[in-house]
C-alpha cells in the first residue's frame, strides 16, 4: 500500500498558493507557535542541505499540509525516545515484506518475533486511519 492510499484526500497545492498567500501576512500577526513551527522545519530543511530560500517553502508548504490535515484540532507529538520508537516503527512497517524480517531485525537489532509485532501494530494503525469505524453496541 502506497502513502498516497494511506492518507485521506488533502488538497494538494502544486504551486504553493496556500503557502504564498502567507507572503502578505506580517508574523507578527501569525500565532507565535506557527512562527516557531516554520523556524523549526527551515531550520531542519537548511541542516538537510537546502538554501534558505527553498528550505522556507518547503516550511511553509509542510505547514500548510498538516494545517490541512489537522488544523483546527489539538494533536500530541511525542519527542525523545517516544518520537525515535515511533519512527523507527513507522520505517519498519514501510520497508518490511515478508522476505526482508530477518534483514530488519539485523539491521534495527530486535528479534524477528518483534519486528512482526511492530508491522502488525502498525497495519492495524493504518487501516484503522483508512477504514471506515460502525458505531457497533452505542
Amino acid at each position: 500500500m502506497t502513502q498516497q492510499e494511506l492518507m485521506p484526500d488533502l488538497p494538494i497545492d502544486p504551486q504553493g498558493l496556500l503557502a504564498a498567500n502567507l507572503d502578505g501576512v506580517p508574523k507578527d500577526r501569525w500565532p507565535q507557535e506557527l512562527v516557531h513551527a516554520i523556524e523549526v522545519l527551515e531550520a531542519a530543511y537548511v541542516r538537510a542541505g537546502k538554501s534558505e530560500l527553498e528550505a522556507f517553502g518547503l516550511a511553509r508548504a509542510g505547514i500548510v499540509a498538516l494545517a490541512e490535515y489537522r488544523g483546527g484540532r489539538q494533536w500530541y507529538l511525542p519527542r525523545g525516545d517516544a518520537l525515535a520508537v515511533a519512527l523507527r516503527d513507522a520505517e519498519i512497517y514501510r520497508r518490511a515484506r515478508r522476505d526482508n524480517i530477518t534483514a530488519l531485525s539485523d539491521e534495527f537489532g530486535l528479534t524477528e518475533r518483534s519486528i512482526w509485532r511492530i508491522v502488525s501494530q502498525q497495519y492495524a494503525l493504518h487501516r484503522r486511519k483508512i477504514q471506515l469505524q460502525l458505531p457497533l453496541g452505542e
